[in-house]
């Protein structure tokens, strides 16, 4: 996966928010799989191990960029080296691409498609025993409401993975998504439940009757006390993100070469997901990604006045200042603090997306930079997304899909978090025609 299953919110892969026709992916793998395997002849099982990775990842992308976000998932499989997911007709590039018992390459193809639309289906099953909880569950108490879906929850992946290897995050994974279906999401709540799983259960073995009835009592009473500690003054995103920012990046494997970008991400996503919410916001947007491009491709470096200019054409205003109080968002319970030197600091953030790093290091720091030091009153993710595009944008290339970067919640204390959404940068990145 690119690094963004295990981040996806259930409103991202909630079937009831996507259509799945498979002829599209259908078109896309034949594609590439005909291009793979031109010149081979009869020997076209011998694919090498390199070109069947490289596969792997094309195809995700542009399933993402056809389905969106939760297409992502499609190869999330039980069998090692897939990570306990519950996709069961994918194993791996070696053991899934171009096998020996194979009649053709289009058995390739129907493979792929066939893991695809298995995890479409996963995703319709989760929907439904989610909304059957639901109705059972309304009226109990939090620790109550927590510990029944979780019983009702286990059995199920434990059957769906065999519990291969770290089964236990399709489970803890499922949970989390129930709970945010119960209108129960948050930071705390998914470390509440991570906690408690990561102690309980064990690859390859499945729980026992006892074992399985204590730890969903336990999951039931730390997230209800998880939520009562969130419902208290909310902490300082701002400073917990200076504080992982110091340890957040390590790089990302490096992509082997640049794909030509069949089409341009970040323009999709405005037409798909800023128009229909607004049509005169998507005009918006799509006037300052124009004028944050040219900016970029003049070769002058990211500024907060450049920011500043961009974000009046996002919100329709005069260039806003950075903000004189503390900040606030989610309903009150994320708070973005203000010191006398905060927008100083800003500003010198700023200045380090144009070092000599690598390059998705840089552009998915600044992202973060600019979504926890929430320097505008209005309009802070709009402005996340224009910075992230003008380091790539100077840099020559362009993103084949940004729903893995853009639609996930980020928490200013995830380092593996942060070093995913570097991870999931580099492999987006493509080179315009």
């Amino acid at each position: 996966m690119l690094a963004t299953v295990p981040f996806l919110r259930w409103s991202d892969v909630d079937p009831a928010g996507h259509e799945f026709d498979p002829e599209p992916a259908r078109r896309i793998v034949a594609r590439h799989v005909e291009a793979a395997v031109a010149g081979r002849g009869a020997h076209w099982r011998d694919t090498p191990t390199d070109v069947r990775d490289a596969l792997v990842t094309t195809f995700e992308r542009e399933f993402v960029g056809e389905y969106g976000a939760w297409a992502s998932g499609w190869h999330w499989a039980a069998s090692e080296p897939g990570g306990g997911g519950p996709v069961r007709g994918w194993c791996c590039s070696r053991d899934s691409l171009f096998r020996r018992d194979d009649p053709d390459p289009q058995a390739t193809v129907e493979r792929v498609v066939a893991a695809l639309a298995e995890w479409q289906q996963f995703l319709v099953d989760l929907a439904a025993t989610f909304a059957d909880l639901y109705q059972e569950t309304a009226e109990f108490p939090l620790a109550d409401q927590v510990e029944r879906a979780a019983a009702r929850l286990l059995p199920l992946v434990v059957e769906r993975t065999g519990t291969e290897d770290a089964w236990y995050n399709t489970f803890t994974r499922t949970l989390l998504w129930c709970l945010e279906s119960f209108g129960r999401a948050g930071s705390e709540v998914e470390r509440a439940v991570e906690g408690v799983v990561d102690g309980q259960f064990s690859s390859w073995c499945a729980p026992d009757e006892d074992a399985a009835r204590e730890a969903c009592a336990q999951l039931g009473l730390a997230v209800a006390e998880a939520a009562r500690e969130a419902s208290a003054a909310p902490p300082d995103a701002l400073a917990a993100w200076l504080e992982t920012r110091v340890a957040a990046f390590r790089e990302p494997r490096r992509s082997r070469r640049r794909q030509p970008l069949h089409r341009d991400g970040h323009l999709q996503f405005i037409e798909q997901r800023d128009r229909p919410r607004d049509p005169v916001r998507a005009d918006r947007m799509l006037a300052a990604l124009t004028a944050c491009r040219a900016h970029a491709r003049s070769g002058a470096p990211l500024t907060f006045a450049a920011l500043a200019s961009w974000q009046a054409l996002v919100l329709g205003v005069a260039a806003p200042q950075f903000r004189t109080t503390e900040a606030f968002a989610r309903g009150g319970h994320v708070r973005y603090g203000l010191t006398d030197d905060t927008s100083a600091r800003f500003t010198a953030c700023l200045a380090e997306a144009g070092s000599d790093e690598l390059l998705a290091v840089r552009a998915a720091r600044v992202y973060l930079d600019v979504c926890f030091f929430h320097p505008f009153a209005d309009g802070n993710a709009r402005a996340a997304r224009l910075a992230l595009d003008h380091v790539i944008t100077r840099a020559g290339l362009a993103l084949h899909s940004v729903e893995p970067l853009f639609v996930i919640a980020r928490d200013a204390r995830d380092v593996r978090g942060a070093w995913c959404l570097a991870h999931a940068l580099e492999q987006l990145l493509g080179a315009p025609a």
